[in-house]
């Protein structure tokens, strides 16, 4: 190397030395914005969750008679697809005990009836979005006592029971409630893509008899 490239190399060093110097971090390109990791006394990377620029949305019903009729679907914009980050599902105890199953499947064909989703909604139904500087969901979401699209793949399923409270106590107990999330250990998430006929839909096997009418289901997603 000539000593005209090793003083060039050297200028280079120090000058790039310099900038993370004053900085006080690594400067590191995230989507549109630049930002900088930095490093606590532990000498880890610091990563804060929650700063994400891509639009959020929870769907989400409730009020509902804890059964199969009821699920809740979520159906692709034309032109853009979404990654399901979490759902949840609570039901009431009932009279009579049951063996509940929990299914996540996909759907290829668009759904039908129910409540279509209120976009930003004050009641029990709703798909609203995390940000009020994001549009509104594009796609369709639905909730209630609704027809899914073609089924495709089984993504998710999950069993529990519904406990049993004695007869002529039906108001007392709490709802039972589950929620399983997607993505947080660097796997991908249930992903749907672009088209109105792509999409996922939440559902559950019937509940024990005498349940009170207090269902409701939501899901997290990100559109992308």
């Amino acid at each position: 190397m000539s000593k005209r490239s090793f003083m060039y190399l050297l200028g280079v060093v120090t000058c790039l030395w310099a900038a993370i110097a004053y900085a006080q971090g690594v400067p590191i390109k995230s989507g549109a914005t630049s930002d900088l990791m930095t490093v606590n006394t532990a000498k880890s990377a610091l990563i804060t969750p929650g700063l994400s620029t891509r639009a959020t949305y929870i769907a989400s019903t409730g009020a509902a008679t804890c059964n199969q009729a009821n699920v809740l679907m979520i159906e692709a914009p034309a032109s853009t697809g979404f990654k399901l980050t979490q759902w949840c599902v609570n039901m009431s105890q009932a009279t009579a005990a049951a063996a509940v199953n929990i299914f996540v499947r996909r759907m290829t064909t668009a759904g039908s009836g129910g409540t279509t989703l209120t976009a930003e909604g004050t009641g029990t139904t709703a798909v609203s979005k995390m940000d009020p500087a994001d549009g509104n969901f594009a796609g369709i979401a639905r909730g209630g006592i609704a027809t899914p699209g073609t089924a495709g793949a089984t993504l998710d399923q999950v069993g529990f029971s519904v406990g049993e409270i004695g007869a002529g106590t039906a108001d007392s107990g709490s709802p039972l409630n589950f929620c399983k999330t997607y993505g947080d250990r660097g796997e991908k998430p249930p992903t749907v893509s672009a088209g109105t006929a792509n999409g996922v839909v939440i559902s559950m096997s019937a509940s024990g008899a005498g349940g009170l009418s207090s269902c409701a289901m939501s899901a997290t997603f990100i559109v992308e």
